[in-house]
């Protein structure tokens, strides 16, 4: 990347990206400001591996301290 590219702002096609990657693999992530930094994230979300739905939700419930979501 060149010096100019890595102070510019993150894309919204990288933030979009990053959330549907955050999404699939159960995870979070720092919003970051630059696209350098959204580029190296990406790269980190890629490598996990998916998770499924009730892991997700496992993970969500403990984090809010709440019970599951309701079977639909």
């Amino acid at each position: 990347m060149t010096a100019t590219t890595s102070h510019e702002p993150a894309t919204r096609k990288q933030l979009a990206y990053l959330r549907a990657l955050a999404r699939k693999t159960g995870t979070t992530f720092t919003l970051p400001r630059t696209k350098r930094q959204a580029s190296r994230q990406i790269a980190q979300l890629r490598g996990r591996p998916v998770s499924n739905q009730l892991e997700f939700a496992l993970d969500i419930a403990a984090v809010r301290g709440g019970d599951l979501p309701e079977a639909a």
